[in-house]
């Protein structure tokens, strides 16, 4: 068994609170996994996590749901995150550990990256800090994978959702509305400003900015609120049948489609919504 970015429905379905999970013969198990397992653990602390398979799988796996995993990784294997904790400084940290992993891209595109990087995962997490509402924080898990050239990210917290997050501000009537309102521009947040070329930070703009850069740059985006998941390879949503409580959000960038500088990319999407804009007045 793999549980990868792709087959990530399946696990999801398998979570049910008092029910023990029992995952037979793991062979691979990416980003998108640990960090559910481990939130599944955390909020269902006398559950157990029966785990068969590949031996350093299950090892790595084993200790990753521990409470004793080493964080001094050169890779990013699961961060918790909580309110009070300064963002910018994990954002720093995880994106520093995934580039280390990179030796095929020279300082320039590094670089290039970094700011991609630094960019969509602060705003994710300053989503789950300001709305969530989660009672822990929030999880993250990162990883590159140089066969593929890829970088895989999640998220993940367990508070109330997009539905409830949003439904004092909007008429929305189910989870799949909320994740599709989610990704419309500046659906909540404040006025802060980054570094990067005056683009708006903390601004609603993060999930927005997230699946305009997906769209553009032929990653690949999942977002699951509640009992709903939206998978950008298919442009889908699906009802899941699952006692998953909370906001998870993964994406993976592909390193040889990272055509556009950041700011370069930014000012591309920010053109086009302002054509939208314009189209919309007429």
């Amino acid at each position: 068994m793999d549980i990868r970015f792709t087959n990530i429905k399946t696990l999801l379905e398998s979570l049910k609170k008092d029910r023990d999970i029992d995952i037979q013969n793991l062979n691979w198990i990416e980003p998108i996994g640990i960090a559910l397992l481990k939130l599944h653990k955390v909020t269902n602390p006398n559950i157990n996590i029966n785990l068969t398979g590949k031996k350093s799988c299950i090892n790595y796996l084993k200790t990753l749901l521990s409470s004793q995993q080493n964080q001094n990784n050169t890779y990013t294997p699961l961060v918790q995150f909580k309110n009070g904790e300064n963002i910018d400084l994990i954002t720093e940290d995880i994106s520093k550990k995934i580039l280390i992993s990179i030796k095929t891209m020279d300082i320039t595109d590094k670089e290039d990256l970094k700011k991609y990087l630094n960019y969509l995962i602060s705003e994710i997490m300053d989503n789950v800090i300001s709305h969530s509402q989660s009672n822990i924080g929030g999880f993250i898990s990162a990883q590159y994978y140089p066969k593929l050239n890829k970088v895989q990210v999640v998220i993940i917290d367990n508070g109330i959702g997009l539905l409830q997050g949003l439904s004092a501000q909007h008429n929305i009537k189910n989870e799949q509305i909320a994740i599709q309102k989610a990704m419309e521009k500046e659906v909540t947040g404040s006025n802060k400003f980054s570094a990067y070329n005056n683009i708006q930070k903390h601004a609603g703009l993060g999930l927005f900015f997230l699946s305009k850069i997906i769209e553009h740059t032929k990653g690949k985006l999942i977002i699951v609120s509640n009992n709903s998941l939206y998978n950008s390879t298919v442009n889908e949503y699906t009802n899941l049948d699952t006692s998953f409580q909370g906001t998870l959000v993964a994406f993976e960038l592909y390193e040889k489609q990272l055509e556009y500088e950041f700011h370069m990319l930014h000012n591309i999407i920010r053109d086009e919504d302002n054509e939208d804009e314009d189209e919309d007045v007429f």
